[in-house]
């Protein structure tokens, strides 16, 4: 059920697309460009360059008015109803029957309109009242198949168009999937151990087995909420601190931490969890417990560059190096442009260090 309900989303945002190739403007803006150049500006640029006045006003007789019309009628059929309809169609033969019927009617109506309106309203039409009508439909299927050109070039124009949108729409839908998946993964073992925490202090009546469910709530609030909504570095500060209390329950021993944080930092409106993975990193990786080499975060502001920096003391049984950092590299890299921001990881003797610099908009 949930494949086939996917697979009619994705058709019916297809369907969109198609629809929405061209904005209106852009597309009235191209016709007028192309009808002017079509029925005056060829001849007209010929005038200019031999230095004489364009006839305008022979340009405005009653068989100019009739190629007009036709004209552009029939380009506008062959754009949206030929084109559109049946370019795509299978089996191919309709796409080739419609731009036969698109050519019949060309005839038609211009044979309506130049041999039988026109004679009636001021006595005269385009052809020779002797020719016969299938010397007239032979000699009309060159001009038809020239003004369907015309149109059959707008649409493959307006398809590139559309084309390009709908590939940076999918870019943009893909992308935004991936950063909600990798700001989902949230870490199992983390959570599984601090509800086993809760848990023991539950059964010793520890007078702090509230606060720490108090603080596992405010937690899963976060990460569960906290995708769609405008997070500041404040937010992210608090669960690192909610996170590194829960982890205090673990140790026996104090857990040395110290934030250099710049008040000017907590307003800014950060990507989501961008400073979460690289304390969780440092509790699950580091050692804590050295009071001289303490989990040190550091984030400051300077005039429009933001700069965080997350350092702690190498663990001697573990990488420094989880799946959570290559994540966030990843985020950072579907979130800002190359060169308006870096990542920087710095691996030594006895301390991990990872620096993060973004250029504010």
């Amino acid at each position: 059920m949930k494949k086939a309900q996917l697979k009619t989303n994705a058709m019916a945002s297809s369907s969109k697309l198609y629809i929405c190739s061209m904005r209106l403007p852009a597309l009235l803006f191209t016709y007028c460009v192309f009808f002017f150049m079509h029925f005056f500006g060829l001849a007209w640029l010929g005038y200019a360059n031999a230095g004489n006045a364009f006839p305008w006003h022979k340009m405005f007789g009653p068989f100019d008015i009739s190629m007009y019309i036709y004209t552009v009628l029939i380009v506008i059929i062959t754009h949206f109803a030929t084109c559109r309809r049946y370019y795509y169609a299978r089996p191919r033969y309709k796409f080739i029957l419609a731009l036969l019927v698109t050519l019949m009617f060309f005839i038609l109506f211009r044979y309506v309109l130049e041999e039988m309106l026109y004679p009636a309203l001021i006595g005269e039409g385009n052809y020779n009242p002797q020719t016969s009508f299938r010397f007239y439909v032979v000699d009309n299927i060159y001009f038809g198949l020239l003004k369907m050109f015309f149109g059959v070039a707008i649409f493959f124009v307006d398809e590139a168009v559309r084309q390009h949108k709908q590939k940076a729409a999918l870019l943009q839908q893909n992308k935004q999937a991936e950063l909600n998946f990798l700001q989902l993964q949230m870490n199992p073992h983390f959570l599984f151990n601090s509800l086993n925490n809760i848990y023991s202090l539950a059964q010793s009546q520890h007078p702090q087995t509230a606060a720490a469910i108090l603080k596992l709530s405010d937690m899963m609030r976060y990460t569960t909420y906290g995708i769609n909504t405008a997070n500041t570095f404040a937010d992210e500060l608090h669960y690192t601190q909610n996170l590194t209390a829960l982890h205090q329950l673990r140790c026996a021993y104090p857990l040395q931490v110290i934030n250099n944080i710049s008040p000017e930092v907590l307003s800014l409106t950060s990507m989501p969890f961008l400073l979460i993975p690289l304390v969780e990193n440092a509790l699950k990786h580091g050692d804590l417990s050295d009071a001289a080499m303490p989990l040190t975060i550091t984030a400051t502001k300077n005039n429009n560059n933001f700069e965080l920096t997350v350092s702690n003391k190498k663990s001697q049984q573990k990488n420094t190096a989880g799946i959570g950092l290559k994540n966030l590299e990843r985020r950072l890299e579907l979130t800002y442009r190359p060169g308006t921001y870096s990542y920087t990881a710095m691996n030594e003797e006895q301390r991990f260090t990872i620096n993060i610099k973004i250029c504010l908009p």
